[in-house]
């Protein structure tokens, strides 16, 4: 407080302010709440009146040269709609922020982190700024401002993860605007543009930490918020920008910081009902759905803890030899169901690297029980290929017995598509380093495969079971596998076929090229490993 009273006394000429206004103790208070490398004060026709701080390492100035300027001229164009909508709409004793913006300075866009103070006694704002630190919740938006639903997920799990820290209350705002679609298309496009832009920026003003809105569709948002809400405000706003007409809904989730997994599920839980059904019936649904995903939770660790799960083995053989190359492991839940749903809920609430060390393990212990020659891929889903610390403790399972590390086969799901590929890559080289093999199951499943093929080296791809299913219906799926496969061999890279059911498939899949085969035509599913059958004198098994 005594350096920042002695910077304010001897900046006292710079203010453009007369001698006998002094800065009181809440202006003095309102710069430390703000706490940043450079704070201002803006009066009410927007020109800054104060400056104080590290502005050359912001904007290129000395912060007491700012003073008389427009305050949103420091401001990146492309924000300056949002910060506009800020200093709008704030009241005496309200904080705002931080905002992620753009400063327009003398070495061009400079990033950094915005709050804003009203202070309660005087009818200037406060403005801390300081060099923006990169935040793991970045997310795409479009032209006005707005982002995916897929994208404000990711958003909200990584506030969740802060608020949890932070003990910060969070929210979802869905809203719907009834009569906003028309509203904007009589007016130009121009104007329409401008006015969903102001929109978009109204809305962000009013979340939590400045995150984008989700365009839902259908005249339907939602947002992110901490404290308390405003719906009233949002919509006068929303009337101002699009005209009397615009009715706004409303429907609120308070979720809950200490379960962040189960929140984000029972967040995409709402989103789904706000979209069929609107905001009120989503709110509605929400706490029941949140109940429901605990519960799930609670089950889903009880289950893993109890071992209330078991696996069967699956032979895939050499369509060649038909020799048996290796096992599948495949988990079975209670009551004989597959697996699909219950690893979906463990992705969803976090829980899958768990289970999936779980199954390394389960399958090691097997592998120590077995003929030498047997081999048995463990299925890992891909969010636990890109956890660090499961690689660590994969590598540290298998430490005691490196003989069975050539032996424990790692086969990638695509149930969740990786985000950082070349990361991912650099966790699959260190599995192959220590001697695991690696699949990739589900190959042209999803639309990231090809990126997968360009991107990730691995030992085997597994083509999805459709192009099996579609050999005798879809010609251009018969054109797709045999180059795939003629793809793959050119890389070295070995190829499986699942789903095979009759001998006439399995022939036409290795006429096309595909190395492997699994299937219950080779064997169901079974409580252990098999013995492999004797090979043929002189044979050898190879990756290429």
């Amino acid at each position: 407080m005594a350096a920042l009273l002695s910077r304010v006394e001897s900046g006292a000429a710079a203010r453009r302010r007369p001698a006998s206004d002094t800065p009181s103790v809440l202006q003095l208070l309102a710069f430390v709440f703000a706490s940043a490398d450079m704070v201002l004060e803006v009066a009410r026709d927007g020109r800054i009146v104060f400056g104080t701080g590290a502005g050359g390492q912001l904007v290129g100035r000395q912060a007491e040269s700012l003073a008389g300027e427009r305050f949103l001229d420091l401001i990146d164009a492309a924000d300056a709609d949002l910060i506009e909508a800020v200093l709008h709409d704030l009241r005496p004793g309200e904080r705002r922020g931080p905002f992620k913006v753009g400063l327009a300075g003398q070495k061009g866009v400079q990033p950094a982190t915005l709050s804003l103070f009203q202070m309660p006694e005087r009818s200037g704002v406060a403005a801390a700024l300081s060099l923006w630190q990169p935040s793991p919740a970045q997310v795409q938006v479009d032209a006005a401002g707005l982002t995916s639903r897929e994208d404000f997920e990711t958003a909200a799990l990584s506030l969740l993860k802060h608020a949890e820290q932070t003990g910060s209350p969070l929210h979802v705002d869905l809203l719907e605007f009834t009569g906003l679609a028309p509203a904007l298309a009589a007016m130009d496009p121009e104007a329409a543009e401008t006015a969903r832009r102001k929109l978009a920026a109204v809305l962000r003003a009013a979340s939590y930490g400045g995150t984008p809105a989700a365009d839902l569709g259908s005249e339907r948002f939602a947002m992110l918020r901490s404290g308390p809400g405003g719906p009233e405000v949002l919509a006068r706003r929303i009337r101002e920008l699009a005209g009397p007409s615009v009715e706004m809904s409303s429907g609120e989730l308070a979720l809950d910081p200490t379960s962040p997994g189960e929140s984000l599920r029972a967040i995409r839980y709402a989103l789904d009902r706000c979209i069929e059904d609107g905001p009120t019936a989503a709110a509605q649904g929400f706490d029941a759905a949140l109940r429901k995903t605990v519960a799930d939770s609670k089950r889903f660790k009880e289950m893993v803890r109890d071992g209330r799960f078991e696996l069967v083995y699956q032979p895939v053989v050499d369509l060649r030899t038909r020799n048996i190359h290796h096992y599948e492991a495949l988990t079975r839940f209670e009551g004989g169901g597959g697996p699909a749903e219950t690893i979906k809920l463990a992705e969803e609430l976090g829980l899958v690297v768990e289970f999936d060390l779980t199954i390394v393990k389960t399958v090691a212990a097997a592998l120590r029980d077995s003929t030498p020659d047997t081999r048995i891929a463990a299925n890992l889903s891909a969010f636990s290929l890109e956890s660090p610390s499961f690689v660590d403790e994969v590598l540290l399972t298998t430490a005691a017995f490196p003989a069975l590390r050539p032996r424990l086969m790692l086969e990638v799901t695509e149930s969740h598509r990786l985000s950082d590929l070349p990361a991912a890559n650099a966790q699959i080289q260190r599995l192959r380093a220590a001697g695991h093999v690696v699949c990739l199951d589900d190959f042209g499943a999803g639309s990231a495969s090809l990126d997968y093929l360009r991107e990730l080296e691995a030992d085997i791809i597994k083509f999805d079971g459709r192009f099996v299913r579609a050999l005798d219906t879809r010609p251009r799926d018969v054109t797709l596998l045999r180059r795939l496969a003629e793809l793959c061999a050119e890389l070295g890279v070995v190829t499986v076929a699942e789903m095979i059911e009759t001998e006439d498939v399995a022939q036409q899949v290795a006429g096309l090229g595909v190395r492997l085969g699994q299937g219950w035509l080779f064997g169901r599913p079974g409580p252990r490993p098999a013995l492999p059958p004797a090979r043929r004198r002189g044979a050898q098994e190879t990756w290429g």
